[in-house]
Order: structure tokens, then C-alpha cells, then sequence
């Protein structure tokens, strides 16, 4: 019930987003020149230069965030391992137990 809804609201924020650059881009149409220390870039844009550093950015935070995701999937693997390992034990522990108590019983 609430997928379509989740729908609907991710929608408007993509064309509201959209929007909001078409009109950006329309109110800038100014070209400047980037200048770094040691590059200079062409002649664009402002909208343009805005989109490509927003991009730029997001791919960095997509890489930053794709390690810490991949380094919490690697711990998550080993400790599953570990408690497979415990439960194993465990039940080796309580069947040994149990054919102790059973053993002990008879006498």
C-alpha cells in the first residue's frame, strides 16, 4: 500500500529536482572559466560546471560509502561464521551432556 506512495513522492522529487536545474541553467547562461592552480578548465556554464561538481561529488560519496558498505559486509560474513562455529559447539556441549546424564542414569 505504501509502495505506490513511496512512488508518487520520489517522482515529484525528481522532477521537482529537475525543475529546479532547468531553471538554474536558464537564469545562468553566463559562461565562466574555471581556474585551479594547475588547470584551467574551457570555457562553460555555470549551470554546467554546478552539474558536473554535484556528479563529481556524488560518485566520491558513492565510492566512500561502497567501502564502508563492503567493509561492514566482510565483518558481517566472519561473525556469521563465528556463530555457526558456536552453535556447532553448543551442540556438541549438550549431547554430550545429555548421553552423560543418560550414561550416569543407568547406573
Amino acid at each position: 500500500m505504501l509502495k505506490w506512495l513511496k512512488r508518487v513522492v520520489l517522482i515529484i522529487l525528481i522532477v521537482f529536482f529537475l525543475a529546479v536545474g532547468v531553471f538554474f541553467a536558464i537564469r545562468n547562461p553566463q559562461l565562466i572559466r574555471l581556474d585551479l592552480v594547475f588547470w584551467q578548465g574551457p570555457e562553460l556554464s555555470v549551470a554546467l560546471y554546478s552539474i558536473l561538481s554535484f556528479s563529481f561529488g556524488a560518485c566520491v560519496a558513492l565510492l566512500v560509502s561502497s567501502v564502508s558498505y563492503l567493509r561492514s559486509e566482510r565483518q558481517v560474513r566472519l561473525l556469521s561464521k563465528r556463530l555457526d562455529k558456536a552453535n556447532k559447539e553448543l551442540d556438541q556441549l549438550r549431547k554430550a551432556s545429555i548421553t552423560q546424564e543418560l550414561s550416569s542414569g543407568k547406573e
